[in-house]
């Protein structure tokens, strides 16, 4: 343990950091920090933005000084043990960079960040490789869905593909493998309930009451017992694809939460982020082999 000084240590706000909520700014610094502690601490006066007191939205400035608790400062970053051959294997699948953004052909299987049974995901594996420290996701993916995964470089750029998704001109564009046959082109509209929990997990319906979301089926080509289709969506939200593709009949391949798990296939679940557009580029993630492999086995 630290010698912890009298003096309470200040964080300074970079570039970089400009224009996040105080809140979130040392939530992401300490991630051992709980949110009630966090909140607790800037009521109480505590937690302070150049000398004042300060409420959890307010939007931090370059040069804020930010002071906090000693014990605060000293509850550092879980230390991720990450491999060479693993931060290798992750910038394999590099499909894209420039100075803002990094996008990555994300494997089915590997999730995007630490969680429930894993120490690391995509994004604790590039934050370890020197230069890549102040990488951040700009957007999620499914641990089981393939492809397009688009990282932010710096924090102006994660603003403008955040303002993009709600101004709704990125465009998204799926493959997948639906149960059935889907004989003709359906747009789904239906509002989903992100919220809702089955035994404490997260298992998104359609309700009324839920959020607005919109996808749209294009089918490319039939097997025996299965449709290979196009998915666009206009809002992404959690599980989307694979709730509406259940609310017409015909859930994703292998989605054992709103389908059927099939031990048989080659791969978990067959849904992959073929196409991403944003800001005039486009950027591919070519189709999986799997899903060749399960076309020419039909």
């Amino acid at each position: 343990m630290p010698n912890i000084p009298d003096k309470k240590p200040i964080f300074t706000v970079t570039q970089n950091d400009a224009g996040q909520r105080v809140d979130n700014y040392l939530l992401k610094q300490r991630k051992q920090l709980a949110k009630s502690t966090c909140y607790k601490l800037m009521r109480k006066g505590q937690i302070r933005v150049n000398g004042k007191r300060i409420k959890p939205t307010l939007k931090l400035q370059c040069g804020d000084q930010i002071r906090v608790p000693p014990f605060v400062f000293y509850v550092d970053k879980e230390p991720v043990n990450v491999s060479e051959q693993e931060q290798h294997m992750v910038l394999q699948t590099k499909i894209f960079e420039d100075e803002d953004y990094l996008v990555l052909d994300k494997p089915a299987g590997t999730p995007v960040h630490k969680g429930s049974g894993h120490d690391f995901g995509i994004i604790e594996v590039i934050n370890s490789i020197s230069g890549y420290e102040a990488v951040q996701l700009a957007h999620r993916l499914d641990k089981d869905t393939s492809g397009c995964l688009l990282l932010s470089k710096n924090r102006a750029a994660l603003l403008r593909f955040q303002q993009g998704l709600i101004d709704g001109v990125v465009e998204k564009t799926y493959l997948a493998v639906l149960t059935g046959a889907v004989e003709q082109p359906v747009e789904v509209n239906a509002s989903l309930d992100v919220d809702y929990r089955v035994n404490g997990f997260r298992h998104v319906i359609v309700s009324q009451s839920g959020k607005s979301a919109q996808t749209r089926f294009k089918p490319l080509k039939h097997f025996r017992q299965y449709t290979l289709v196009e998915c666009e969506i206009s809002q992404g939200r959690t599980h989307q694809i694979r709730v509406h593709a259940k609310h017409i009949g015909h859930p994703v391949v292998g989605d054992e939460f709103y389908g059927k798990k099939q031990a048989d296939l080659s791969r978990k679940l067959y849904l992959h982020a073929h196409q991403l557009n944003f800001n005039g580029m486009t950027w591919l993630a070519p189709v999986p082999a799997e899903f060749k492999l399960l076309q020419s086995s039909m």
